[in-house]
């Protein structure tokens, strides 16, 4: 793993401050919190920041506005009715009301969605007289603005396609003192036929004469378009590990298919369907009823909705009925709301349930969890 005090241009009196600030954290939190997971959350983390850092483009994209300013950038993306815009002359992104926008143009090559799913790849023009957006590919294709839900850069690697976010939070309190420390984080990636999506979610607990506790969970697919429609394919992989519920590791494999029912610039509604087989390792010195090894169903409703301008609410349920253990049923609720509140910061305000109706004997049936973190998206 790269030294960070060393990076290429820099000497050793010239020290990065994230590495400042993550032996900061660490100083805090000590290794009791769970140092192998600790470990893992911040290189996830260092991976993303570099990943970022090597995501930008050329800033040749021309918007034109409605009242007449003509600003040069690179377009970041389009989504939730909003353009996302990164001027030379400025040092975040800016936001734009999509509907304020009278054009664009870029020789640069884009990912463009309809609401049915088509997807074109290409650089943008625009028909003026329509008011419509212009996907220079062969043939062209030409879209009323009302009928653009995403655009996204199409880098020249992958991970220039990769956007994601990460988040933070830590909180103490001197009279027992309890440590907590929250991180999350997600990266998706979408070509033409390709859809990658993976999120993170890890806390960790240390409190003075009572045990030290961790939950991380992480969710990862795989999908691909059928036939240039709002249908997917793939595969999933999540993972889960709770020592209130006295699991070591949970891991889920399967194949699903996935079908978007709603999809436009305020709202993301996403069912999936499978099969998947589970494997379930769980704290030394523990019983259980339920079988380490179970073929199950799997079934997800993903939903996500943009409103006031500066608020996403977003909900994830997963529901793995066991087709060999009669009666079981586990289930995962995720709930975030994201309100931004300078550039491409936000604050992250999340709840958790992890249901098993036949836990670890003297486990709890349901663990539930919330945080409150700030975190930085990135393009």
């Amino acid at each position: 793993m790269t030294d960070l005090t060393h990076e290429p241009g820099h000497t050793q009196h010239k020290q990065d401050p994230r590495t400042t600030f993550f032996a900061t954290i660490k100083l805090l939190c000590r290794p009791q919190i769970g140092s192998q997971s600790l470990f893992l959350a911040f290189s996830i983390i260092f991976v993303l920041t570099m990943t970022a850092r090597a995501s930008s483009r050329e800033k040749i994209d021309i918007v034109y506005m409605q009242n007449g300013d003509k600003i040069t950038c690179e377009i970041r993306s389009l989504e939730q009715g909003q353009l996302t815009i990164k001027p030379d002359y400025t040092n975040s992104t800016v936001v734009i009301d999509w509907k304020k926008v009278d054009h664009v143009e870029s020789s640069q090559s884009f990912l463009v969605s309809e609401p049915d799913g088509t997807l074109h790849t290409g650089s943008l023009s625009s028909n003026t007289e329509e008011r419509s957006l212009v996907v220079e590919h062969t043939p062209p294709v030409t879209l009323p603005y009302d009928k653009v839900i995403e655009i996204e850069p199409l880098g020249t690697s992958f991970f220039k396609r990769l956007r994601g976010n990460y988040d933070m939070g830590l909180s103490l309190a001197r009279s027992n003192s309890q440590k907590n420390l929250t991180v999350q984080g997600a990266l998706t990636y979408q070509s033409q036929k390709y859809l990658f999506s993976s999120s993170s979610s890890s806390q960790f607990t240390s409190q003075a004469k009572t045990d030290n506790t961790e939950e991380a969970s992480l969710k990862t697919s795989l999908f691909r378009q059928l036939r240039r429609s709002n249908w997917y394919g793939g595969g999933i992989a999540n993972f889960l590990s709770s020592s209130e519920q006295q699991v070591n590791l949970r891991s889920t494999f399967g194949v699903a298919l996935a079908k978007r029912l709603i999809f436009t610039n305020r709202s993301d509604l996403t069912a999936i369907g499978g099969l998947a087989y589970t494997l379930e390792q769980d704290q030394a010195g523990t019983t259980s009823n339920a079988h380490p090894n179970e073929l199950d169903s799997a079934f997800a409703v993903q939903y996500s909705t943009f409103r006031f301008d500066s608020t996403t609410f977003d909900t994830s349920v997963w529901v793995y009925p066991s087709l060999v253990a009669a009666g079981r049923v586990r289930m995962t609720l995720n709930q975030d709301i994201y309100y931004k509140f300078l550039g491409d910061f936000y604050i992250r305000f999340s709840f958790y349930d992890n249901y098993d109706n036949q836990p670890v004997i003297k486990a709890p049936v349901n663990n539930l969890g919330g945080s409150t973190t700030i975190g930085w998206s990135f393009h």
